[in-house]
């Protein structure tokens, strides 16, 4: 069963934060608060804690891979091509709801074993994700929960422990209340920025840097 945990930013806790980083080094899978959304998260280079989140979101498209919760532009470099013209953007917007889809570098299948050749990235606006990828030195795969057609959407933290506790490690809670939304998400893979999806977060930034939204 997991464990659940109050937390807490400003500044954030190093001692919840060192066992959470405990939990995704040996395989498990913890669950936060995100700047949109509940999800879940793991080690990205651990077969067997992707397994464990597939088996709690079992409608989630095999071929749809899971977005890298990075802490810093510099993180993102370090996984996904950032090309020219995006930068600018990406310096601007992050962190923020915003998930980038960019190609990948050559050194990250040999990272976390996986042959894909895009990428989508996450640079939360969350102080508690924030330090906790940068603390862990590496991106977290992440996935938001689940929502059931016919059921109300998870928004607290012990809701998680009592529908999908058995299945995960760590609950990270702040004590607050999350609706579910979703990201932008921002196709940047072809040289030129495209509106996959629109989500919460504001775009019109993107018009104020020149970028063509129509």
């Amino acid at each position: 069963m997991a464990k659940h945990v109050y937390t807490y930013i400003d500044p954030t806790s190093k001692r919840d934060l060192d066992e959470a980083c405990g939990i995704l080094a040996n395989h498990g899978v913890i669950a936060y608060p995100t700047d949109v959304n509940w999800a879940f998260g793991c080690d990205a280079a651990s077969s067997q804690a992707m397994a464990k989140i597939r088996l709690l979101k079992p409608h989630h498209p095999k071929e749809q891979p899971f977005s890298l919760l990075c802490g810093s532009v510099s993180m993102v470099a370090a996984v996904a091509y950032i090309e020219n013209f995006a930068y600018r953007l990406i310096k601007k917007v992050l962190p923020g709801p915003y998930t980038f889809i960019m190609k990948r570098t050559h050194d990250l299948p040999r990272q976390i074993k996986d042959k894909r050749k895009l990428v989508g990235i996450r640079v939360p606006d969350s102080p508690l994700l924030l330090d906790l990828v940068n603390l862990y030195e590496k991106p977290i795969a992440t996935t938001s929960l689940p929502i059931l057609v016919g059921q109300d959407p998870i928004t607290f933290g012990y809701e998680i422990e009592e529908k999908y506790g058995h299945g995960i490690d760590l609950i990270l809670d702040l004590g607050e209340q999350l609706f579910p939304a979703e990201t932008n998400i921002i196709d940047l893979s072809e040289g030129q920025v495209r509106i996959v999806r629109r989500g919460v977060g504001d775009l019109t930034i993107f018009e104020r840097l020149g970028v063509d939204l129509s």
